[in-house]
């Protein structure tokens, strides 16, 4: 995390509270996962991710990376009830945990679960998007093993409308990005600069918890 924890608990206290389930769901996540309860989205990030779709209009989301649920469930509970969220997500033991909390939080209708390879399921969700037989989707998150972040944005982009959003996490890396030395590093590295030429976007790189990217389709 790039921001001091300070500063970012002060940015918290000063925000519209989060739903209360949030909490409920950190405590869920450190038991499952001790070593990676750090994988979920932050608190303020979360927030900024529910007020972002609410405030776009967003009413599809593709979400590359469920985890136990975090950052769909902000997703969820900022669309529309007509809405709907697809999320993709090899873990079938995390994406139990979050199908409990959807269900608590009163939103699982509104979230169709893929739980297997994230490039095959979005490949065959890009096929009925080019057969008329899905809609187009107005945002994508990519928050997934860092190695697949350049062909999980491929195929976000091939999914997503014209005019719509792909936003990224942890395009900062705890800030090794700046001096890349193990493959993550560089795989981030990599993709920031691929995005920097990449005229099918335009892209807003924020210094937000771990980093996060706004594309904006042209």
């Amino acid at each position: 995390m790039i921001t001091p924890k300070e500063i970012e608990k002060y940015c918290e206290n000063h925000s519209t509270r989060e739903h209360e389930i949030f909490e409920a769901l950190e405590t869920a996540t450190s038991t499952f996962a001790p070593k990676a309860s750090h994988m979920q989205v932050g608190n303020l990030e979360g927030r900024f991710l529910s007020f972002f779709a609410s405030a776009s209009g967003v009413k599809r989301v593709l979400e590359f990376g469920t985890f136990t649920g975090c950052s769909s469930l902000h997703f969820a509970l900022a669309i529309p009830e007509d809405g709907i969220i697809t999320t993709l997500d090899r873990d079938p033991s995390a994406v139990a945990i979050a199908k409990h909390f959807w269900e608590k939080a009163g939103v699982r209708q509104k979230i169709e679960s893929l739980v297997g390879d994230a490039v095959s399921s979005s490949l065959k969700i890009e096929e009925e998007i080019r057969a008329g037989t899905r809609t187009p989707y107005d945002l994508a998150f990519i928050d997934a093993d860092k190695a697949g972040y350049p062909i999980y944005f491929e195929r976000a982009v091939s999914c997503v409308k014209k005019g719509g959003w792909i936003l990224v996490d942890n395009v900062l890396w705890s800030g090794r990005v700046l001096n890349p030395n193990e493959a993550s590093d560089h795989a981030i590295h990599q993709f920031n600069e691929s995005r920097k030429s990449d005229s099918r976007v335009e892209t807003l790189l924020l210094p937000l918890r771990d980093g996060l990217t706004l594309c904006r389709i042209r």
